[in-house]
């Protein structure tokens, strides 16, 4: 286990919460912990729009590659994978519908 790992194992043992993760294939849902990120995008044309943006970071040691049409249930709420926004082989962080 490398730096980089033992890095984000402990940050997702301080900051992620309890979810579980279904990748869609039919596979039994995996236990695992996420850290949940609420941002804004903000569009600035002749209006200013500001549209909610939901991202979560998942550990590759717990839920394996990336699949798009997973789905992640946080606190009983359901969110479906949109597009991957990062991957470093260690963490991957999603955008999310919920």
């Amino acid at each position: 286990m490398d730096l980089d790992q033992r890095a984000a194992e402990r940050a997702f043992r301080k900051w992620g919460k309890p979810a579980t993760y279904t990748d869609g294939s039919g596979a039994e849902p995996i236990d695992c912990k996420v850290i949940f990120e609420q941002e804004i995008d903000e569009f600035d044309e002749e209006e200013r729009l500001r549209v909610p943006r939901i991202e979560l970071s998942l550990l590759v040691s717990e839920v394996g590659a990336y699949k798009s049409g997973a789905v992640i249930t946080l606190n009983g709420v359901a969110y479906t994978v949109r597009k991957r926004l990062a991957d470093d082989g260690v963490v991957w962080r999603v955008q999310v519908d919920g």
